[in-house]
């Protein structure tokens, strides 16, 4: 029955696949799932994640903080607003993001990495899903989603290895505002980056790296006065949030049936 005028309707129970996709669960042919994490709950899982603190590198406009990360309604939220306890001249806007690295619970050697999220437009504001040595020791670095801000109409995979930082990047359009799963299957000398479900680009290359590496999930805010990845600009929201619905990875087993 309907609720009468003065009867206020039951809360609705949280969704745990908000994006209409269920989390992935089970090994696959020459994959072993061994990490999953559909964002249950309210409360960021600390075992599993660490939450970013400080100024990304390279980036003394942007910074990051661990109250711009919340879990709610199924889903991980990296949320970049204005923190004023954070605004600095070369991003006076004071634009504060939020991110998370998988070394608490997963730092592996080759793997296939699965991540179903959307972002907001904002310009200024990156959205990157990478993979990043585990001995801090930069570079290589495996982006296999990335986004320097805008309309979200596209996003870019690269292979960064050697010591002079070269780099082999790919670019794939979609819209990233709406729901979609990226992914990258990393082999020894190969990367195949994944997009729903299906393979959008490869690269094959000895500069692919064969050392122990973590997953990385982050938004930022640019640098004023840097071309290559601006700071918010008047068009930019007051907030611009990446929402992860979840996360999926599969340690490399190529003989596993």
């Amino acid at each position: 029955a309907s609720p009468s005028p003065t009867e206020a309707p039951s809360p609705a129970l949280p969704s745990y696949e908000p994006s209409g996709e269920a989390l992935p669960t089970g090994n696959l042919a020459g994959w072993t799932q061994v990490f999953t994490d559909d964002f249950r709950g309210s409360f960021l899982n600390r075992s599993a994640w660490g939450p970013y603190t400080g100024m990304p590198g390279g980036d003394q406009g942007g910074w990051w903080d661990p109250s711009h990360v919340g879990v709610q309604n199924g889903m991980l939220q990296l949320k970049s607003y204005r923190d004023t306890a954070h605004a600095n001249p070369a991003n006076p806007g004071g634009y504060v993001s939020g991110g998370v690295s998988s070394a608490p619970a997963l730092r592996q050697t080759y793997g296939k990495y699965l991540v179903r999220f959307r972002m907001d437009r904002g310009a200024g504001i990156a959205g990157v899903l990478l993979l990043w040595p585990s001995n801090d020791i930069w570079p290589p670095e495996i982006d296999f989603g990335e986004d320097g801000g805008g309309t979200r109409d596209h996003s870019t995979a690269t292979l960064h290895y050697g010591p002079s930082d070269q780099q082999i990047a790919r670019t794939v359009t979609a819209d990233f505002t709406k729901w979609h799963t990226l992914g990258v299957e990393w082999t020894p000398g190969q990367l195949a980056f994944t997009m729903d479900d299906r393979v959008w680009a490869t690269i094959a290359n000895p500069g692919v790296p064969s050392e122990t590496m973590e997953m990385d999930l982050q938004t930022q805010a640019g640098t004023c006065g840097n071309a290559d990845d601006p700071c918010p600009d008047a068009s930019t929201p007051n907030e611009v949030d990446m929402d992860i619905d979840w996360v999926a990875a599969y340690s490399y087993t190529p003989n596993a049936g």
